[in-house]
């Protein structure tokens, strides 16, 4: 058998660092790879969240325009009574200059 010469003692030092350098930088990889998605996971879920916070906020919106338009149909029921009472009034000349 022929003994393994330096340079082939060199050649496989270099090929060890370099496996060594890869297998580091593939768990470097694999790090980040699952920190990016915790990240994902809780934007996805602040995303969530913001959009139940908008469909709150679009209901709500509903409802107080709703009580609106009911209080703006109050109003003029009313304005519209006081004016025939008034009217009445002015027919019974109880508002008659005297």
């Amino acid at each position: 058998m022929h003994p393994i010469r330096d340079e082939d003692e060199s050649i496989f030092e270099r090929l060890e660092k370099r496996i060594d350098q890869a297998a580091a930088l593939i768990v470097r990889l694999k790090d980040r790879t699952a920190q990016l998605e915790e990240d994902l996971a809780e934007a996805a879920a602040q995303r969530d969240a913001a959009r139940q916070e908008a469909e709150t906020a679009r209901a709500e919106a509903a409802q107080l325009v709703e009580q609106i338009d009911g209080l703006r149909n109050r109003q003029k029921e009313a304005a519209a009574r006081v004016k025939n009472l008034l009217a009445q009034m002015e027919q019974m000349d109880l508002l008659g200059d005297e």
